[in-house]
C-alpha cells in the first residue's frame, strides 16, 4: 500500500529520497537512550517516533517472510514503549512523507499511544474438540462462551470480536486490551473457564502488541 504522499521540499530537499515501509509508530523516549532496532530508523516528529526501514516505492504483498519479518520487529519495539502497529506493506515515499504525516495526526496518534501504554493484547480462542465440522457450532457452545467471554471481560479494557459461531453469531475468539500489570491475572480468569467448562477448550494467546485496536489513517 502505497501513502500517496508527494516529497517534501525547501531546507529538507536535500535529504536522500529513500522509500520508506512502516512498521509503526512509538514514543520517541522510549527509544532515545538505545540505538534502533537492526533493518530500521526513527523518522521523529516531537515526541513521536515512526517505525521505518528502508523499501521500494511498491505495493508490498503480505507474504509469511514478510509478515515475519513485521512482528518481530513491532514486538521488540514493543518491548520499549507503546506501540501502534501499522498495517503490513504501507509504503511512505521519503522520510519528508513520513513527517507530514506525523504532523497531521499528531494529535490522534498521541492520543492513541496513551490508550495503550502499558497495555497488551489477549487473544481468546473457544471451540469443542471433536470433528472439525463441530469444533465451532452449535447453540451450547455459542452459550457457553458467551458466558465464558462475559466473565474474562471483567479482567480487560475493552474487547473486539475475531470469530463468531456459524449460527447464532455469538463470539467464540476475541481479542482483549490488558493492562500489563494484570495480565496474570487475565490469563488465570481464562483458565478458571477452561477448569468450569470442561467440555470445550480454552486458548489464550499473547501478551500481543495491540494490532487488533488500532486503524490508522494512511491518506493526507
Amino acid at each position: 500500500m502505497r501513502d500517496g504522499l508527494r516529497s517534501g521540499s525547501g531546507t529538507q530537499a536535500e535529504r536522500p529520497s529513500v522509500a520508506l515501509n512502516l512498521f509503526g509508530v512509538t514514543v520517541h523516549e522510549a527509544h532515545d537512550v538505545a540505538p534502533p532496532i537492526p533493518g530500521t530508523t526513527l523518522v521523529v516528529v516531537r515526541d513521536l517516533a515512526a517505525i521505518c526501514g528502508e523499501s521500494e516505492y511498491t505495493t508490498l504483498e503480505p507474504t509469511v517472510p514478510r509478515v515475519e519479518h513485521y512482528t518481530d520487529i513491532v514486538n521488540e519495539y514493543g518491548t520499549r514503549g507503546p506501540v501502534l502497529p501499522a498495517p503490513i506493506g504501507v509504503v511512505f515515499k521519503s522520510a519528508d512523507s513520513v513527517e507530514r504525516w506525523l504532523e497531521l495526526h499528531y494529535v490522534t496518534l498521541s492520543d492513541a499511544l496513551s490508550f495503550v501504554e502499558n497495555r497488551v493484547v489477549g487473544r481468546v480462542h473457544i471451540w469443542r474438540p471433536g470433528a472439525a465440522e463441530d469444533r465451532e457450532s452449535g447453540s451450547d457452545l455459542a452459550a457457553a462462551a458467551a458466558e465464558s467471554l462475559r466473565v474474562v471481560r471483567r479482567a480487560a479494557v475493552t474487547t473486539v470480536p475475531l470469530r463468531v459461531e456459524k449460527i447464532t453469531g455469538i463470539v467464540l475468539s476475541a481479542a482483549f486490551l490488558v493492562e500489563q500489570e494484570l495480565w496474570d491475572e487475565f490469563t488465570r480468569a481464562v483458565e478458571d473457564q477452561g477448569a468450569n467448562t470442561p467440555s470445550l477448550r480454552f486458548e489464550v494467546t499473547g501478551p500481543w502488541p495491540p494490532y487488533d485496536f488500532v486503524q490508522m489513517q494512511l491518506k493526507a
